[in-house]
Protein backbone atom coordinates (compact mmCIF):
# COMPACT_ATOMS: atom_id res chain seq x y z
CA UNK A 1 0.00 0.00 0.00
CA UNK A 2 1.42 3.27 -0.95
CA UNK A 3 1.60 6.73 1.40
CA UNK A 4 -1.63 8.24 0.06
CA UNK A 5 -3.13 4.78 0.72
CA UNK A 6 -2.34 4.54 3.97
CA UNK A 7 -3.63 7.90 5.00
CA UNK A 8 -6.80 7.20 3.53
CA UNK A 9 -7.13 3.85 5.48
CA UNK A 10 -6.79 5.28 9.17
CA UNK A 11 -9.47 7.89 8.70
CA UNK A 12 -11.59 5.47 6.71
CA UNK A 13 -11.68 2.86 9.20
CA UNK A 14 -12.42 5.70 11.96
CA UNK A 15 -15.53 6.62 10.18
CA UNK A 16 -16.35 2.61 9.87
CA UNK A 17 -16.27 2.58 13.86
CA UNK A 18 -18.07 5.48 14.41
CA UNK A 19 -20.75 4.96 12.13
CA UNK A 20 -21.42 1.18 13.60
CA UNK A 21 -20.81 2.50 17.32
CA UNK A 22 -22.36 5.76 17.00
CA UNK A 23 -21.14 7.36 19.91
CA UNK A 24 -22.43 10.81 21.26
CA UNK A 25 -26.19 9.81 20.82
CA UNK A 26 -25.39 9.25 17.10
CA UNK A 27 -26.65 5.62 17.31
CA UNK A 28 -30.23 6.69 18.57
CA UNK A 29 -30.64 9.60 16.58
CA UNK A 30 -29.58 8.02 13.18
CA UNK A 31 -29.81 5.02 11.22
CA UNK A 32 -27.02 3.05 10.20
CA UNK A 33 -26.24 5.11 6.53
CA UNK A 34 -27.25 8.54 7.74
CA UNK A 35 -25.27 8.12 10.83
CA UNK A 36 -22.19 6.69 8.49
CA UNK A 37 -22.58 9.96 6.09
CA UNK A 38 -22.82 11.80 9.25
CA UNK A 39 -19.73 10.47 10.34
CA UNK A 40 -17.85 10.57 6.97
CA UNK A 41 -18.37 14.32 6.79
CA UNK A 42 -17.45 14.98 10.25
CA UNK A 43 -14.17 13.05 10.28
CA UNK A 44 -13.27 14.22 6.54
CA UNK A 45 -13.65 18.34 7.71
CA UNK A 46 -11.99 17.68 11.05
CA UNK A 47 -9.12 15.37 10.07
CA UNK A 48 -8.02 17.66 7.38
CA UNK A 49 -8.48 20.77 9.76
CA UNK A 50 -6.58 18.59 12.76
CA UNK A 51 -3.68 17.17 10.17
CA UNK A 52 -2.87 20.45 9.00
CA UNK A 53 -2.65 21.76 13.03
CA UNK A 54 -0.35 18.73 13.79
CA UNK A 55 1.77 19.13 10.82
CA UNK A 56 2.14 23.03 11.99
CA UNK A 57 3.00 22.71 15.37
CA UNK A 58 5.48 19.59 14.38
CA UNK A 59 7.48 22.02 12.25
CA UNK A 60 7.58 24.86 15.45
CA UNK A 61 7.85 22.43 18.20
CA UNK A 62 11.89 21.38 19.01
CA UNK A 63 12.50 17.33 18.71
CA UNK A 64 13.87 17.66 22.16
CA UNK A 65 10.52 18.63 23.73
CA UNK A 66 9.98 16.07 26.30
CA UNK A 67 6.93 13.90 25.64
CA UNK A 68 6.59 15.63 22.08
CA UNK A 69 4.82 12.57 20.30
CA UNK A 70 2.07 13.14 22.66
CA UNK A 71 2.41 16.84 23.05
CA UNK A 72 2.37 17.51 19.40
CA UNK A 73 -1.03 15.64 18.55
CA UNK A 74 -3.13 17.39 21.20
CA UNK A 75 -1.70 21.35 20.48
CA UNK A 76 -3.16 20.43 17.24
CA UNK A 77 -6.08 19.15 17.90
CA UNK A 78 -6.46 22.19 20.44
CA UNK A 79 -5.84 24.58 18.25
CA UNK A 80 -8.46 23.35 15.89
CA UNK A 81 -10.89 22.85 18.71
CA UNK A 82 -13.30 26.01 18.08
CA UNK A 83 -13.46 24.97 14.19
CA UNK A 84 -14.16 21.39 15.01
CA UNK A 85 -16.74 21.95 17.09
CA UNK A 86 -18.64 24.32 14.65
CA UNK A 87 -18.00 21.66 11.99
CA UNK A 88 -19.99 19.12 14.52
CA UNK A 89 -22.69 21.72 15.16
CA UNK A 90 -23.20 22.43 11.79
CA UNK A 91 -23.42 18.61 11.03
CA UNK A 92 -25.83 17.71 14.09
CA UNK A 93 -28.21 21.10 12.41
CA UNK A 94 -28.47 19.73 9.27
CA UNK A 95 -28.34 16.06 9.80
CA UNK A 96 -31.60 16.14 12.24
CA UNK A 97 -30.01 15.46 14.88
CA UNK A 98 -30.65 19.20 16.02
CA UNK A 99 -28.18 22.60 17.50
CA UNK A 100 -26.35 21.57 20.06
CA UNK A 101 -27.87 23.40 23.18
CA UNK A 102 -25.26 22.95 25.68
CA UNK A 103 -22.17 23.84 23.26
CA UNK A 104 -19.40 23.85 26.14
CA UNK A 105 -20.33 19.69 26.29
CA UNK A 106 -20.03 19.67 23.04
CA UNK A 107 -17.21 21.11 22.92
CA UNK A 108 -15.27 19.14 25.43
CA UNK A 109 -16.70 16.22 23.26
CA UNK A 110 -15.12 16.95 20.09
CA UNK A 111 -11.67 17.76 21.80
CA UNK A 112 -11.97 14.25 23.55
CA UNK A 113 -12.47 12.64 19.89
CA UNK A 114 -9.51 14.76 18.27
CA UNK A 115 -7.34 13.80 20.84
CA UNK A 116 -8.37 10.05 21.00
CA UNK A 117 -7.63 9.96 17.51
CA UNK A 118 -4.48 12.73 16.93
CA UNK A 119 -2.61 10.82 19.70
CA UNK A 120 -2.16 7.04 18.55
CA UNK A 121 -1.81 8.18 15.04
CA UNK A 122 0.83 10.97 15.19
CA UNK A 123 2.46 8.10 17.09
CA UNK A 124 2.03 5.49 14.94
CA UNK A 125 3.36 8.45 11.71
CA UNK A 126 6.79 9.15 14.00
CA UNK A 127 7.46 5.57 14.45
CA UNK A 128 7.00 4.59 10.80
CA UNK A 129 9.23 7.93 10.00
CA UNK A 130 11.87 6.47 12.28
CA UNK A 131 11.86 2.85 11.26
CA UNK A 132 12.08 4.55 7.62
CA UNK A 133 14.95 7.36 8.49
CA UNK A 134 17.04 4.43 10.28
CA UNK A 135 16.89 2.50 7.21
CA UNK A 136 17.86 4.93 5.13
CA UNK A 137 20.72 5.26 7.56
CA UNK A 138 21.74 1.92 7.34
CA UNK A 139 21.82 2.07 3.61
CA UNK A 140 23.93 5.02 3.72
CA UNK A 141 26.23 3.05 5.84
CA UNK A 142 26.77 -0.51 3.96
CA UNK A 143 30.24 -0.57 3.23
CA UNK A 144 31.51 -0.13 -0.24
CA UNK A 145 31.72 -3.94 -2.40
CA UNK A 146 33.18 -5.05 -5.13
CA UNK A 147 35.47 -2.27 -6.91
CA UNK A 148 34.18 0.20 -4.86
CA UNK A 149 35.32 -1.50 -1.78
CA UNK A 150 39.29 -2.04 -3.68
CA UNK A 151 38.75 1.53 -4.46
CA UNK A 152 38.70 2.36 -1.15
CA UNK A 153 41.52 0.60 -0.04
CA UNK A 154 43.76 3.40 -1.83
CA UNK A 155 44.83 6.46 0.10
CA UNK A 156 42.68 8.67 -2.43
CA UNK A 157 41.18 8.49 -6.18
CA UNK A 158 42.88 7.03 -8.69
CA UNK A 159 44.96 8.58 -10.92
CA UNK A 160 44.49 6.99 -14.34
CA UNK A 161 43.84 3.76 -15.71
CA UNK A 162 44.58 0.31 -13.29
CA UNK A 163 46.79 -2.14 -15.01
CA UNK A 164 47.90 -4.49 -13.14
CA UNK A 165 48.85 -5.40 -9.10
CA UNK A 166 51.70 -6.76 -7.31
CA UNK A 167 52.33 -8.95 -4.45
CA UNK A 168 55.21 -7.70 -2.44
CA UNK A 169 54.92 -9.80 0.94
CA UNK A 170 51.69 -8.08 2.74
CA UNK A 171 51.38 -5.15 0.52
CA UNK A 172 50.35 -4.72 -3.42
CA UNK A 173 51.81 -2.39 -5.70
CA UNK A 174 49.10 -1.01 -7.53
CA UNK A 175 50.12 -0.24 -10.79
CA UNK A 176 48.06 2.67 -13.29
CA UNK A 177 49.02 4.34 -16.64
CA UNK A 178 50.07 7.21 -14.54
CA UNK A 179 52.60 5.72 -11.96
CA UNK A 180 52.21 3.06 -8.45
CA UNK A 181 51.44 3.06 -5.24
CA UNK A 182 51.44 0.62 -1.94
CA UNK A 183 48.67 -0.42 -0.09
CA UNK A 184 47.99 -2.88 2.85
CA UNK A 185 46.08 -5.76 1.13
CA UNK A 186 45.60 -9.43 0.36
CA UNK A 187 46.01 -10.27 -3.37
CA UNK A 188 43.27 -12.68 -2.52
CA UNK A 189 41.31 -9.95 -1.29
CA UNK A 190 42.20 -7.50 -4.50
CA UNK A 191 41.35 -10.00 -7.17
CA UNK A 192 38.25 -11.22 -5.57
CA UNK A 193 37.17 -7.19 -5.33
CA UNK A 194 37.79 -6.36 -8.96
CA UNK A 195 36.62 -9.94 -10.29
CA UNK A 196 35.36 -9.79 -14.04
CA UNK A 197 37.33 -6.71 -14.68
CA UNK A 198 40.78 -8.55 -15.11
CA UNK A 199 42.57 -12.38 -14.36
CA UNK A 200 45.19 -13.44 -12.03
CA UNK A 201 47.83 -14.38 -13.80
CA UNK A 202 50.78 -15.78 -11.20
CA UNK A 203 50.86 -16.05 -7.87
CA UNK A 204 52.05 -12.43 -7.24
CA UNK A 205 50.24 -10.82 -9.94
CA UNK A 206 47.00 -9.59 -11.50
CA UNK A 207 46.31 -8.18 -14.80
CA UNK A 208 43.44 -5.76 -15.98
CA UNK A 209 41.50 -7.14 -19.19
CA UNK A 210 42.08 -3.22 -20.50
CA UNK A 211 45.90 -3.37 -19.90
CA UNK A 212 46.68 -6.80 -21.88
CA UNK A 213 47.93 -5.59 -24.84
CA UNK A 214 49.74 -9.26 -26.19
CA UNK A 215 50.75 -12.69 -24.59
CA UNK A 216 54.33 -13.51 -25.67
CA UNK A 217 55.90 -16.98 -25.57
CA UNK A 218 59.50 -17.30 -24.72
CA UNK A 219 60.08 -21.09 -24.71
CA UNK A 220 58.05 -22.50 -22.30
CA UNK A 221 57.39 -19.38 -20.54
CA UNK A 222 54.47 -16.84 -21.37
CA UNK A 223 54.34 -13.20 -20.27
CA UNK A 224 51.69 -10.72 -20.63
CA UNK A 225 52.45 -6.94 -22.10
CA UNK A 226 51.06 -4.42 -20.45
CA UNK A 227 51.46 -0.71 -22.24
CA UNK A 228 53.67 0.31 -19.73
CA UNK A 229 56.19 -2.00 -20.64
CA UNK A 230 55.86 -4.36 -17.78
CA UNK A 231 56.02 -7.88 -18.70
CA UNK A 232 54.00 -10.00 -16.36
CA UNK A 233 54.96 -13.93 -15.83
CA UNK A 234 51.91 -16.32 -16.24
CA UNK A 235 52.25 -18.78 -13.61
CA UNK A 236 51.59 -22.59 -15.04
CA UNK A 237 48.83 -23.03 -12.32
CA UNK A 238 47.08 -19.98 -14.05
CA UNK A 239 47.37 -20.97 -17.35
CA UNK A 240 43.94 -23.52 -18.24
CA UNK A 241 41.67 -20.48 -16.41
CA UNK A 242 43.33 -18.03 -19.12
CA UNK A 243 42.83 -20.53 -21.83
CA UNK A 244 39.44 -20.40 -20.96
CA UNK A 245 38.94 -17.21 -20.98
CA UNK A 246 40.37 -16.56 -23.87
CA UNK A 247 43.71 -14.86 -22.62
CA UNK A 248 46.57 -17.39 -24.33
Amino acid sequence: MNDVGRRLAIPLAVVVVLGLTGPFGTFELLSLLPRLAYWLAVVALNWTLCDIAVRWVDGQLPDTLPLRRVVVPLAGAAAVSIPATGVVTLANGLSGIGWPEAILTLYGQVMLLLGAISVPVYVLTDLQQAVQRQHSADEDETPPQGPSLFQSRLPGPMVGELLCLEMQDHYLKVHTSAGSEMILCRMEDAARELEGLGQRVHRSWWVSSSARQAVKRDGQKLVVLLPNGLEIPIGRTYRPALKSAGWI
